[in-house]
């Protein structure tokens, strides 16, 4: 209270994220806040109006305020010039005793996943992920998805973007398909636009960047790195960092998305996660012992877990249906369920750029996309490599070879398994495989989080596209 005084701040946003981790907020004036708020919580939320919270008959829900997380907010954020504040909720229902905390509270579950590393020895964990995205000069869409039905003339979308091969009087800037890995000025257009970012990251929310650059696709694919942090503190940092990147581009009158496959033809955004296992000091991942990966027992027994349960978590680290247009060969998405030391073709690659380093030794799971709920990522994939480390789960021997050009028959000689190739085939395999996550994530919560998502997929098949009737009309 304090500081809000001392700073000024005469609003206070209130964030929160829902099942999916999209970002929701409430805003209060600050002389609207009492010290007995951080305690009791705000009585502010009516759980039925946001999807898969609470039926209408029981909506009541309590906002607690972090107090932690408050941050200035950089002045973008308000038009009108007020100096605004940032604070994270966590969500309650009743009374805000720890009983009662809701277990469809995305922050939650990654507080609850955390609490299990004890039993395994561990007392935490490092978190780093490679955010990916598009910042666009336009999205357009016209006009509906159901426009074919209803003589608009036909439903399509077009992208804009000054870096685009297909944009007039681009010569200066224009990037071709597949060949926008670190250009320089004046191709990359978004350079300024990217350190703008990092600035107020780290001004504003106290977020370290290792680098940002142009990433591999055309038409302005960006990709920023965090510097790595603890469990919950890195998924507060992700959802800052995707909503400075929105907002940033919406005052400059650009478009951002972190939707994976926007561009046919092109790579597409994913969010690498490079994650490391703690004791005390000493990185439980490390052993120089080991003279091919430097990796623990315990490390190899941790991938072991994550490559056993890929199917089912791709429902949670690849959860649209566009994620699946990435996931496909060719384009340096990881399919291929299998890890290796330096290989960008396997779903676990351990990084190998220099040896006997122990700070850093890692393991970067490749699967995963932005469009990933990342609390419910990261608790996630802990509950799965925990639970590799229970059981001792061989992940075999490092694959060496370029697993994109191996025959099939190679690849069932290596044991090497395929992700799902659909939402609902993940969903499938989530169905199958969900005892790992029960304890943590509760049944309520995935049946209700499987129940959404099917529905998103059923509206998606259903929808005819524009390469459907173009292939299918003459039919």
């Amino acid at each position: 209270m304090e500081r809000i005084r001392k700073e000024e701040v005469t609003f206070l946003d209130f964030w929160f994220v829902d099942i999916f981790g999209e970002l929701r907020r409430m805003g209060m004036p600050s002389y609207a806040v009492s010290e007995e708020n951080f305690h009791d919580g705000l009585e502010k939320l009516d759980a039925s109006s946001i999807a898969g919270f609470k039926s209408v008959n029981n909506s009541d829900m309590i906002l607690k305020p972090d107090p932690t997380t408050f941050r200035i907010l950089p002045p973008e954020y308000d038009n009108g010039r007020r100096r605004n504040a940032r604070l994270i909720c966590d969500l309650y229902e009743g009374s805000t005793s720890e009983g009662s905390r809701y277990n469809r509270d995305s922050r939650g579950i990654t507080k609850k996943a955390s609490e299990k590393l004890s039993a395994a020895g561990l007392t935490h964990t490092n978190w780093g992920p490679e955010i990916e995205f598009f910042v666009f000069d336009a999205i357009n869409v016209y006009p509906s998805p159901y426009a074919a039905t209803h003589s608009y003339g036909g439903s399509g979308y077009s992208i804009e973007s000054k870096e685009s091969p297909w944009a007039k009087g681009n010569i200066s800037t224009a990037i071709d398909i597949k060949e926008g890995y670190y250009p320089s000025q004046p191709k990359d257009t978004l350079e300024t636009f990217r350190k703008d970012i990092c600035d107020d990251l780290y001004e504003y929310f106290g977020i370290r960047i290792e680098a940002e650059h142009h990433e591999v696709a055309t038409s302005g694919q960006c990709e920023i790195n965090l510097a790595y942090d603890e469990m919950t503190a890195m998924a507060d940092n992700v959802i800052a960092v995707k909503n400075v990147v929105k907002v940033k581009a919406k005052r400059r009158g650009k478009v951002a998305t972190f939707m994976p496959k926007p561009i046919y033809g092109d790579n597409a955004s994913a969010m690498h996660v490079h994650q490391s296992l703690w004791k005390g000091d000493e990185n439980a991942m490390f052993d120089s012992a080991d003279s091919v990966a430097e990796m623990s027992q315990i490390g190899r027994y941790y991938i072991g877990g994550i490559l056993d349960h890929s199917q089912a978590l791709c429902a949670i680290s690849n959860p649209t249906t566009n994620s699946y247009k990435r996931l496909v060969p060719g384009f340096e998405a990881p399919i291929n369920v299998c890890w290796g030391m330096g290989n960008r073709s396997a779903a676990i690659r351990v990084p190998m750029y220099c040896r006997n380093q122990q700070r850093s030794k890692r393991m970067e799971y490749r699967v995963p996309d932005p469009t990933a709920n990342i609390y419910l990522l990261e608790a996630a994939l802990l509950l799965a490599g925990l639970d590799g480390i229970r059981k001792k789960t061989d992940p075999g021997s490092p694959v060496v070879e370029n697993v994109y050009r191996m025959t099939n028959e190679k690849k069932r000689e290596y044991n090497i398994g395929s992700l799902p190739s659909t939402l609902k085939g993940a969903l499938d395999a989530l169905a199958s495989d969900s005892g790992f996550l029960e304890d943590v994530f509760t049944k309520d919560f995935l049946d209700k989080y499987s129940e959404l998502k099917r529905k998103e997929y059923s509206a998606f098949a259903q929808t005819p596209t524009a390469w459907e009737v173009s292939m299918y009309a003459d039919a």
